[in-house]
């Protein structure tokens, strides 16, 4: 009876024993499974997947879960294969040791937990590092696709920026004027920003007078004005000892009238060019002030009247009051003449200096680029210090073309830039 109720005693001491031992390993268990994990991880995860790293706190929650859940049944099982022994033998000593029976158990309990930690170790690791595997894909995935998006667009702006520049350098500009009774009027050709003021004058049937440095395009305009109005076009310059013949006509020696380009345009009609008009006789140009203002002309055949599309654009460098430190053959036109003309300035253009230089020298861009800011850069200094000196937009067109048939720019520069320059010029001009 008495030893009876010693094993009684003793199996109640066992129990709460069992809890004891189960809170200890509870308590436990984190610093097992970061144990066990950290040896195992390692080798596992580099060998599932090489770019994907397995999470050790998701590993360690998902098998510590599992543990948890038979953490119980793993204690009883050691208990109960444990507990008949060390309960016999406490028994036949009467006295069991209970810090000795839990350690014992305790370690044997630790031996099976780390176990079975490394058993649900192994099963959770391939899932872990499968769903990594997954997400990292996932997300190397959605990382590239917004990479690629991002240099397409890149890639995308700068060929349009591209093909934007070369268009606007290759494509000519098209002019559009809105004329009444004549309507819209397009033109796909390289013109001078001015081209629209000249086209409203001719229109309201007025003769204009275009103004402006030499090779700014003047004599062009008045071409292209003619074809935008639909008219005919004649040209003619002018000069200290052109004849009067040369602009009325004359009769040969067989009595055979023949007939110039400005007889045409006033009997039938178009576009006149008097170029370089200041350069004229001023016995010619008084001549030609009559048949302006009264819209009737003496020829050398009879009177004749003016057509109703007749239209006269004269051209000079100057405005008629004479000679000056770049046109020193130039005459003054008295004042009644110049009262005939609406005046239309030309200045120098250089967007379509730009484009038409570089048109004429489409594989050698950055060369007439740089021949562009050098006549800039000299113009402006010419101007500034006001050097009898000129440096047009012909000088970058030939320097342009000159460039494409293989010249250097040293020798654009000696042949079409500071071509006669004096040493003093030079100088003020920063060229030495």
């Amino acid at each position: 009876m008495q030893l009876a109720e010693t094993v009684v005693r003793n199996m109640c001491a066992h129990t709460n024993l069992l809890w004891r031992v189960e809170c200890d390993m509870r308590a436990r268990l984190p610093a097992i499974i970061q144990w066990e994990a950290a040896a195992l991880i390692p080798d596992m995860a580099r060998g599932a997947i090489a770019e994907a790293r397995p999470d050790p706190a998701e590993i360690q929650r998902v098998v510590e879960e599992k543990v948890r859940a038979g953490l119980t049944d793993l204690i009883r099982s050691e208990a109960d294969r444990l507990i008949p022994e060390i309960a016999t033998a406490a028994v036949a000593a009467a006295t069991p040791d209970v810090t000795e029976l839990r350690a014992e158990l305790t370690r044997h309990t630790e031996k099976s937990a780390a176990e079975a930690v490394r058993g649900q170790t192994l099963k959770a690791i391939p899932d872990v590092v499968t769903t990594s595997a997954a997400e990292a894909l996932k997300t190397i995935g959605e990382a590239l696709r917004q990479e690629q998006d991002r240099v397409i667009g890149t890639i995308r702006s700068v060929v349009e920026r591209e093909v934007d520049q070369l268009l606007e350098e290759f494509t000519p500009n098209v002019v559009r004027v809105v004329l009444p009774e004549r309507g819209t009027v397009d033109l796909g050709t390289d013109s001078h920003a001015v081209l629209p003021d000249l086209l409203t004058a001719l229109h309201a049937r007025c003769h204009v007078l275009l103004v402006g440095p030499a090779g700014t395009g003047k004599s062009m305009l008045a071409k292209q004005a003619a074809q935008a109005l639909g008219l005919d076009f004649q040209a003619l310059s002018l000069g200290p000892t052109t004849p009067m013949s040369k602009v009325f006509g004359y009769f040969d020696a067989h009595g055979t009238y023949h007939g110039t380009p400005f007889r045409r345009a006033f009997e039938h009609g178009g576009v006149m060019l008097l170029d370089e008009i200041d350069n004229g006789h001023p016995g010619l140009l008084a001549e030609l002030n009559q048949a302006l203002a009264l819209g009737t002309c003496a020829f050398a055949d009879g009177m004749v009247s003016a057509h109703e599309d007749f239209r006269l654009v004269a051209t000079g460098n100057t405005y008629g009051t004479g000679a000056d430190r770049h046109y020193v053959g130039r005459q003054t036109l008295d004042a009644a003449t110049l009262d005939r003309f609406v005046v239309v300035d030309v200045p120098i253009d250089e967007k379509l200096e730009e484009r038409i230089a570089l048109r004429h020298a489409p594989s050698h861009r950055d060369a007439v680029r740089d021949l562009l800011q050098l006549v800039r850069d000299l113009r402006t200094r010419a101007a500034e210090k006001q050097l009898p000196v000129m440096f047009s937009p012909r000088t970058s067109i030939d320097g342009a073309k000159l460039i494409e048939a293989g010249a250097t720019a040293e020798q654009v520069l000696r042949w079409r830039v500071v071509r006669g320059l004096s040493p003093a010029h030079r100088s003020a001009l920063e060229l030495d």
